[in-house]
């Protein structure tokens, strides 16, 4: 091709993959999330018979949420990331500093207690366009799915159910459910499989480019879009 020529035009795709934050959802930061969450630790606690101070959990839960957010950081320099278990994350990261007794009982029920954390981190909206865009795919026959990284898939079912959303998708892959994150590319095959197409004939939609935009490539997606 040589410099001013026209790029040939992508075949049109026969399924279009989106991430779930960025891209499907947006959010707005809860700033009470830490005290509430530390609140109900507090009750779950009280429950095996240990008592604790709300402060403390609090504190324990924004130095790991921070953490947390290096340790994905980091993960997405590797060629095929594991997510962690859900035990993982609360033992290890969001409840870290306190007594390993404790820590050790709360993680019984670490999948509830990430389920209930996700509605108090943030406020989600559907972004402007969204919904006009799953029902024109609908209409001609795209194919469409969610592909993220989750610490809880339920909560992000929940949450496309509870806006309306949820009935338009054929697949959702939550990096939970599956074991793997992106940039690991089978994230992408999952999806692709489930819904009876090629990589090839999927499009994907992310916001980041250390994550989705290697993911979709090392997939061989037939495009990859990164939104702003």
């Amino acid at each position: 091709m040589r410099p001013g020529d026209a790029r040939p035009a992508l075949p049109a795709p026969r399924a279009l993959l989106l991430d779930f934050g960025g891209v499907v959802i947006s959010t707005t930061s809860r700033l009470s999330w830490a005290r509430e969450l530390a609140e109900i630790v507090v009750e779950r606690a009280r429950a095996v018979g240990a008592e604790l101070e709300t402060a403390e959990v609090e504190e324990s839960l924004r130095v790991g949420r921070s953490a947390l957010s290096l340790w994905k950081n980091a993960a997405s320099r590797r060629l095929a990331p594991r997510e962690l278990a859900p035990r993982e994350i609360v033992e290890d990261f969001l409840l870290a500093d306190l007594a390993p007794t404790v820590r050790s009982a709360l993680a019984l029920d670490a999948q509830e207690l990430l389920a209930v954390m996700a509605p108090l981190v943030a406020e989600h909206h559907p972004r402007p366009g969204i919904a006009e865009l799953l029902i024109e795919c609908t209409t001609r026959g795209i194919r469409l799915g969610i592909v993220s990284n989750a610490h809880s898939g339920r909560a992000h079912r929940t949450i496309l159910e509870n806006l309306g959303l949820a009935e338009h998708f054929g697949v959702q892959i939550y990096s939970d459910e599956v074991g793997i994150r992106k940039p690991h590319p089978d994230m992408i095959r999952l999806a692709t499989e489930a819904l009876g197409v090629t990589p090839e004939e999927a499009w994907y939609v992310g916001d980041t480019l250390d994550r989705d935009v290697v993911a979709g490539r090392r997939a061989g997606a037939g495009a990859v879009v990164i939104t702003r």
